[in-house]
């Protein structure tokens, strides 16, 4: 029987039915029912039969209690009302030594607080190879514990990560802006024998072609007018020992993608105005936002070059296609923010909502651009649908000659000329990014202006 009556605002029909609910349940897969306090509400007949635990033995006791009397090592529960989001974990039933699989599901009311939460409990043999994963390599746990899973997609992605941080073999990694690409890099290396050394970073879209070669490669002293006298180490040598990750890789320009496909392949270079090689011991990983292979074809892009770095590709989707994971990332870049501003806010059902609606064309890192502004700029206590579409609704739109036109909520708001300007301007910019599938050359040229330009004005306004 489900103890409803620790749950306020239920009514005596509901409760009726909620006592109805778990009887309902049939199958392999159990299920258990606290409050938002964590108090045990009652737990299906499968449950009972799958972990040997009776009902009337945890019936109205806290699941802190549960844990201290040696039922379960550790409560899902307990975990979900923390974090305010789904959660799955493995699970040790003490008293049969028996391991099961449980996801915890948070039951929100109106005004954003947990009613209640619902946990599926699944035998070890439906257990899922992504969770079986971390069970056999302990040591990844500490890589991933800034990362969001929830979504079948997204274990996947994590899964092959995991799998390929094993070897030293070189890694692509694709996707759209903003899915996490560098979050993944981390992760691979992270969970690697290389985790103690050095993870370098190369933006290649933010270095002039010019300067490519010598700060990949390095320089001799005097190598060319305006060198140190000392010289200068590459970021390959400084990556020696560890990892080399080369950002929007697509935007090398062919005349250095032959030293670097020696680097790849021999692990050796000679820095500009040497005459020797330097060898380095480093695994590569790669990431773009483009299709090499298109620019395989049109000439673009090395062949040769992309063979080698395409060894394990590792696609991330994007956040419209893994919207499991909105819910969990927002309730995680809120909880960053409450702590870097200590202000507190929360996450109404209806702002959820309205953040499962969006289509995300810049992904994770929109999501969490837009919960800072939503923390930052509004003083309420609650973040609702209201405020999460007013925020999303200050954006250029497209007209159909394909002119832009800054939205009629920029005008209403801002009132002050140069801050109208600015928010257009830094609108216009992030149109056409998206318009140009974040290709910067084509962006600028789009603009009419120079590409140098186009990244001053990037970082002016924050646009990653």
């Amino acid at each position: 029987m489900v103890d409803t009556s620790r749950l306020p605002g239920i009514d005596k029909k509901h409760r009726v039915s909620m006592k109805d609910l778990l009887s309902t349940i049939d199958g392999q897969v159990g299920v258990y029912l606290t409050d938002g306090a964590a108090f045990t509400l009652g737990v299906s007949r499968a449950y009972e039969e799958l972990t040997q635990i009776a009902e009337e033995e945890v019936i109205n006791r806290h699941m802190r209690e549960l844990e201290e009397a040696k039922f379960i090592d550790k409560s899902v529960t307990l975990l979900v009302l923390k974090n305010k989001a789904p959660l799955t974990i493995q699970q040790k039933i003490l008293r049969s030594k028996k391991k099961v699989i449980v996801t915890g599901n948070p039951v929100f009311n109106q005004e954003g607080e947990i009613l209640l939460v619902a946990t599926t409990v699944c035998p070890t043999n439906e257990k899922n190879e992504f969770l079986a994963t971390l069970e056999s390599t302990p040591h990844v746990l500490s890589a991933i514990e800034n990362m969001v899973a929830t979504s079948k997609a997204m274990q996947r992605v994590l899964l092959r990560a995991i799998r390929a941080a094993a070897t030293d073999s070189t890694v692509l990694l694709i996707g759209e802006s903003g899915v996490g690409k560098e979050v993944v890099a981390r992760v691979i290396h992270q969970s690697s024998q290389r985790r103690s050394k050095a993870f370098v970073k190369v933006n290649v879209a933010s270095l002039p072609d010019e300067l490519i070669e010598s700060e990949l490669f390095g320089y001799q002293p005097g190598a060319f007018t305006g060198a140190t006298k000392s010289g200068k180490v590459g970021l390959a040598k400084a990556a020696d020992g560890g990892t080399l990750f080369l950002d929007e890789i697509s935007e090398i320009p062919l005349s250095s993608q032959a030293k670097l496909l020696r680097l790849l392949q021999e692990k050796e270079f000679i820095p500009i105005g040497g005459v020797t090689s330097t060898r380095v011991d480093v695994r590569f990983i790669a990431a773009t936002n483009k299709n090499l292979e298109e620019m395989v074809e049109k000439g673009e892009f090395r062949q040769d070059l992309y063979y080698r770095l395409n060894v394990i590709p590792i696609h991330i989707p994007p956040l419209r296609e893994r919207k499991e994971d909105i819910h969990p990332l927002a309730e995680m870049f809120l909880d960053k923010f409450r702590r870097r501003f200590s202000i507190d806010k929360k996450l109404c059902p209806s702002g959820l909502q309205a953040l499962l609606d969006h289509n995300w064309p810049g992904n994770v890192r929109e999501l969490e651009n837009l919960l800072e502004r939503l923390v930052v700029l509004y003083p309420q206590s609650k973040i609702t649908r209201e405020l999460v579409e007013n925020e999303l609704g200050t954006r250029c739109v497209k007209t159909r000659n394909g002119s832009f036109q800054v939205s009629s909520t920029v005008i209403k708001e801002k009132k002050d000329l140069s801050h109208a300007v600015d928010s257009f301007e830094k609108q216009l910019i992030e149109q056409t990014l998206r318009q140009c599938n974040f290709d910067l050359r084509k962006t600028a040229k789009a603009l009419g202006i120079h590409r140098t330009t186009l990244l001053r004005k990037m970082r002016k306004y924050g646009i990653n």
